[in-house]
């Protein structure tokens, strides 16, 4: 009896010891779960501060850059001739700004009407130029035979025919001379005729395909099927759904282009880069102005030595050349700009594009984005 009482004794050990590494392993793994559960509530309240507070520093960012181009204006009311420029307090390039919470913060405005604004491209025609639809022929060859055997110098602004120019209005032949001075990405003319009645055809309203445009039906029947805008473009990013657009030719051109404001606007060409700079040039050209005269141009803009639109026109680069439709386009004044804005903190970035509207009594954000424009 003793050897069976026993026998239970070990029986009853050994069950105990069972159930207690059990309950042991359970609460291990509760413990393992519990420690997951909080490292993700840390982590998430981390992420949620950070946030909080980089956006609270990205909004302090924005009202500074309002308050930079707000004192501008007043200065500019005083000013003899008032004129934003490249010389300006707001226009100098970002510095690093060390934050109290660690970290960093920089950004840097940039005039928005120092970009050809894609949405002008279609705009009505003015007087005495026809938009032509896809069997009009003429245009085409008119070019053909202005560039002879198409081996023309890019630098050799020749004029081409009135009628291989008359069916562009003034911001498309402005496009057409920017997809020719992208530096690597250029076009040749054809193609960057044919890439501006594509970009046409997908932002007007009509359903009239161009020469070498696209409208619904080429975009509805490719191999994946979508529609043109026919709006004003909302976004630069949708160049990227253009017929015949490259990605290429969009990263070379994205820097240079603005869809603000909707509506009609001025080039600053106090303040626009030298590719667009080169998309200046007489009422009969679609070659872009040569490169070295818009160095030149550049410099003496700098300088100060071009301060209005008369001084730029007045310039020898431009001297027996009509720029009759071209001036009422170019301006020396902004009302619209873009804050390009970056915070980081606990070494995590959080940036923003805040476009400004500047008022005479107020500077506004109308947009704001944390990706593409």
């Amino acid at each position: 009896m003793s050897y069976l009482r026993h026998k239970s004794h070990q029986a009853e050990g050994g069950a105990a010891l069972v159930v207690a590494m059990l309950v042991f392993a359970l609460v291990a793994a509760l413990m393992v779960g519990l420690q997951r559960d909080f490292t993700l509530t840390l982590q998430r309240g981390t992420h949620q501060l950070f946030s909080e507070q980089a956006w609270a520093y990205l909004m302090g960012a924005e009202g500074l850059a309002a308050l930079a181009l707000q004192a501008d204006s007043r200065a500019d009311a005083r000013a003899e001739v008032a004129a934003d420029h490249l010389g300006e307090v707001w226009a100098q390039p970002p510095t690093p700004y060390p934050l109290d919470a660690g970290g960093w913060m920089s950004g840097r405005i940039e005039d928005l009407q120092g970009r050809l604004n894609l949405n002008l491209l279609a705009e009505t025609q003015s007087v005495g130029q026809a938009t032509p639809n896809a069997n009009d022929k003429g245009d085409a060859e008119d070019v053909e035979e202005d560039l002879g055997t198409g081996n023309q110098p890019q630098q050799t602004a020749t004029a081409l025919s009135d009628d291989s120019t008359n069916r562009w209005n003034t911001a498309q032949k402005m496009f057409i001379r920017l997809l020719q001075a992208l530096g690597e990405a250029s076009l040749p003319l054809e193609d960057a005729m044919a890439l501006t009645d594509a970009v046409t055809d997908f932002i007007d309203r009509d359903a009239e395909r161009r020469l070498n445009g696209a409208e619904e039906g080429e975009y509805r029947y490719a191999d994946y099927p979508y529609l043109p805008a026919n709006r004003a473009l909302a976004s630069v990013s949708e160049l990227r759904a253009v017929r015949g657009m490259t990605e290429p030719v969009y990263r070379a051109l994205a820097p240079l282009v603005t869809v603000w404001p909707e509506t009609s606007s001025r080039l600053n060409i106090l303040t626009c880069p030298l590719p667009v700079l080169r998309s200046v040039n007489g009422d009969d050209q679609l070659f872009p102005l040569a490169e070295m005269e818009a160095q030149r141009l550049d410099e003496l803009r700098r300088e100060g030595e071009i301060g209005t639109v008369a001084d730029l026109l007045a310039d020898p680069a431009f001297e027996g050349q009509s720029m009759g439709q071209l001036e009422p386009l170019l301006d020396i004044r902004s009302d619209w700009f873009l804050l390009d804005a970056t915070v980081e903190l606990v070494e995590r970035e959080r940036h923003l594009f805040s476009v400004l509207h500047r008022l005479p009594d107020a500077t506004v954000a109308v947009f704001r984005s944390e990706g593409e424009l």
